[in-house]
């Protein structure tokens, strides 16, 4: 689906997650499969225009103005299967947390995910990735084992360490000058886990921070 400004949908295509984000790009395409995401890129091209991936937009703030861009939208893009053999998890670039963290929760796998179930797996990884297993597992940039992804060219690669290992670098730095489509990343056998939360008045918020500042220390 393409649609352009003035159209009756484009103020529901534009919309990114964090609606004090107002995105005004040149169009916005909601790609269907990776041949749409190719010919984005392509018709970008000849037309001159910048590409801005995003699926759920939880992050829009920080992309610059949209102007001369197209919004690709990759929310459509679900691919999901997990390897029990490898532990490992390949998520379409629309996957959200709640369903992979599912999914793998299946074969007794954990992922390094988000702390909120409605963000994208992909945007949160290629991040950095601060979960809720970050301690004891890194953060979730560390795990990606390989990348699918569309280049300027509208070439599709698969990037790991045996292709493209200075893209494969620089994406699990947070710099990914491509079109990620697909993320291929470990998971972990955690058979047990412990939760809750402590919570105190609010009149000792200043004794409270000051022991945490302490505590931490050591952690």
């Amino acid at each position: 689906a393409v649609h352009l400004p003035g159209d009756p949908e484009w103020d529901a295509a534009r919309r990114a997650w964090q609606i004090l984000v107002d995105q005004r790009p040149a169009a916005v395409v909601v790609a269907a499969d990776v041949a749409d995401v190719v010919a984005t890129v392509q018709a970008a091209r000849r037309l001159g225009l910048a590409v801005a991936p995003q699926a759920t937009g939880h992050a829009a703030g920080a992309v610059p103005s949209l102007e001369d861009t197209i919004l690709l939208r990759t929310s459509a893009l679900q691919e999901l299967a997990v390897d029990p053999a490898t532990a490992r998890m390949r998520v379409g670039a629309g996957v959200v947390w709640s369903d992979a963290v599912a999914a793998a929760g299946e074969h007794g796998l954990a992922a390094v995910a988000g702390m909120a179930p409605s963000v994208g797996v992909v945007g949160f990884t290629l991040g950095g990735g601060l979960g809720w297993l970050a301690r004891s597992h890194g953060l979730a940039a560390s795990g990606i084992r390989a990348i699918e992804a569309v280049d300027a060219l509208g070439r599709v690669v698969r990037i790991d360490e045996d292709h493209h290992p200075d893209l494969f670098w620089a994406a699990r730095g947070g710099v990914a000058p491509v079109i990620v489509t697909a993320i291929e990343v470990q998971l972990h056998p955690i058979p047990e886990l412990w939760a809750g939360a402590m919570m105190w008045p609010l009149e000792h918020a200043a004794d409270v921070a000051h022991a945490w500042r302490e505590w931490i220390r050591t952690v």
